[in-house]
């Protein structure tokens, strides 16, 4: 059986410091990164082809190809990551960025993780 330190990993960088390093190490392996694909389909292709496995994000999930399995790897009680919208210091908001910015704040309240 093939554990996840020592499977292939598919990463979007061939330095993941903020995204799968981090949370390998918090699980207390560091991932053998063998390829490195930006292309979100790309990656898919590679894991339906056997090549690695990669971590797939809450809001891609759904559209993920039917011969890939998604498993769970986060505990139900776990805190959801942080998304924060960007804007220059300093600055006010125009009247379309307060609108969006609101917008993202409804859709994000509406979300289950």
């Amino acid at each position: 059986m093939i554990t996840r330190s020592d499977a292939d990993w598919i990463a979007g960088s061939s330095r993941p410091e903020g995204t799968l390093l981090a949370a390998a190490v918090r699980q207390g392996f560091r991932p053998r990164v063998a390829h490195v694909v930006a292309e979100w389909t790309a990656k898919q292709g590679y894991v339906a082809a056997g090549l690695g496995v990669t971590l797939v994000p809450a809001l891609a999930a759904a559209s993920v190809r039917p011969d890939i399995a998604l498993l769970r790897v986060r505990a139900e009680d776990a805190p959801a990551r942080a998304s924060y919208a960007a804007a220059p210091r300093g600055r006010s908001l125009t009247p379309a960025a307060r609108a969006f910015v609101a917008a993202l704040r409804q859709a994000a309240a509406r979300v289950r993780v």
